[in-house]
C-alpha cells in the first residue's frame, strides 16, 4: 500500500466509532422511543420495563413518544439513531412485519435497519361477536357462515394493521364469506360491534376484555398458539382445527443497526431479567398481555416467518395504506 492508502486508511480507522464494551455501557440516560402517543398499550408497556430496566443497567431510562404512521416514524427515528445503545425502541410487531408491505412509504428495511433485541410482550388476539349472532363457538360461526355466506361483517381494530390482515387470514383458512369493514382504531369498531353494525371482529385481548365481561361481547376463539390466562375456558384456534390461524400481536425492543455485540449481550440480559420481575408480569397481566423474552436469534427467525406470513396476506388480499 502506497503512502497515500495508507493515510486513508489511518483516517478511517480514527473515524470509526470504537465497540463498546459491556462495562462501559451505558454512560448516560437511555432514550426509549414509543412510537404511538401516551396511555395506549405500546406507552404502557415501555413504562412498565423502563423503571426494571433503569435498576439493571444503572442509568435512567426516558421514555420518549415520537407518532405518526402507525408507529413508523417513531420506529424511523430509532434507527436513524447513533448506534451507541443509548437511543432504543418499544414497538409493535407490525410496524416491523406488516407496515413494509402494506405502504410504499416506509422509510427503513428489516431487518438490514435494526438490531433485533427482544420480543418483550405478547398480546393474544381473540375473535368476537355480537351476541346477538346467535353463536359461541367458531365452529358455529362456520357453520352459519355456509348457511348464509356474504351476510355478516367482520370489522378490523384500525385499517391495513394486525386486526384487518388477521380477518383477510380468517378468511383465507376457513373459507368463510365474510365482508371485511376497515376501521380506523379499535375503539370505533368495537363500539360499531356492540351496536349491531358489525357482526364479527379480532382484536387484542385487552380492548375486549371489559365488554367480555359485562356480556356485550360473545368470544369466539383465541387467535394464539395457547390459551390466555385472562380466559382460561376460551379455545384457540387450533384446538377448532386451524392451527395457521394465528394473529398474536406483539411488542418488541429493537435499536438502530451495528449496536455492539457486547451492549445486545447486555440488553437481552436486562430484558430478560425485567421479563421475570413481579411488576412487570403482574402490571402486563392486568392489561391482558404477558411479559415475555427471546433471544436476539429467536427473535430474528421470529421476525422473518411473520414477515414471511403477512406479506402473503397482504399481497393476496391487495390491503394497501396508500
Amino acid at each position: 500500500m502506497n503512502r497515500r492508502g495508507l493515510l486513508r486508511s489511518g483516517l478511517a480507522l480514527a473515524a470509526a466509532p470504537i465497540p463498546a464494551r459491556a462495562q462501559d455501557w451505558p454512560s448516560r440516560p437511555i432514550r426509549l422511543i414509543v412510537p404511538f402517543p401516551p396511555g395506549g398499550p405500546n406507552d404502557i408497556i415501555a413504562r412498565l420495563y423502563g423503571p426494571q430496566l433503569s435498576a439493571l443497567l444503572g442509568q435512567p431510562v426516558v421514555v420518549e413518544n415520537r407518532t405518526g404512521a402507525g408507529g413508523v416514524v417513531g420506529t424511523d427515528a430509532a434507527v436513524r439513531a447513533q448506534p451507541d445503545g443509548h437511543t432504543l425502541a418499544v414497538t409493535n410487531g407490525g410496524s416491523l412485519v406488516i407496515s413494509p408491505y402494506v405502504s410504499s412509504n416506509v422509510p427503513y428495511r428489516v431487518p438490514d435497519d435494526f438490531t433485533l433485541i427482544s420480543v418483550v410482550t405478547r398480546v393474544p388476539e381473540a375473535l368476537v361477536a355480537n351476541p346477538r349472532v346467535g353463536v359461541r363457538t367458531l365452529p358455529e360461526l362456520l357453520e352459519l357462515v355456509r348457511r348464509e355466506p356474504g351476510k355478516l361483517n367482520i370489522g378490523t381494530a384500525g385499517a391495513a394493521g394486525l386486526s384487518h390482515l388477521a380477518a383477510e387470514l380468517f378468511k383465507v383458512q376457513t373459507g368463510a364469506d365474510v365482508v371485511v369493514v376497515p376501521y380506523r382504531g379499535a375503539a370505533p369498531s368495537v363500539t360499531d360491534l356492540i351496536a349491531g353494525q358489525i357482526q364479527l371482529l379480532f382484536a387484542d385481548l385487552p380492548v375486549l376484555m371489559p365488554h367480555i365481561r359485562g356480556g356485550t361481547l360473545t368470544p369466539l376463539a383465541m387467535a394464539s398458539a395457547r390459551r390466555s390466562p385472562s380466559l382460561p375456558d376460551l379455545p384457540t384456534t387450533g384446538e377448532f382445527g386451524y392451527p395457521e390461524l394465528l394473529a398474536e400481536n406483539w411488542y418488541c425492543l429493537v435499536g438502530p443497526a451495528g449496536l455492539p455485540r457486547p451492549v445486545v449481550a447486555r440488553l437481552s440480559e436486562a430484558v430478560r431479567k425485567a421479563a421475570e420481575t413481579r411488576e412487570v408480569r403482574e402490571g402486563l397481566a392486568s392489561q391482558g398481555a404477558e411479559a415475555t423474552w427471546t433471544s436476539p436469534e429467536e427473535f430474528a427467525a421470529f421476525v422473518r416467518s411473520e414477515a414471511q406470513k403477512w406479506r402473503t396476506i397482504a399481497e393476496r388480499s391487495g390491503v394497501r395504506t396508500d
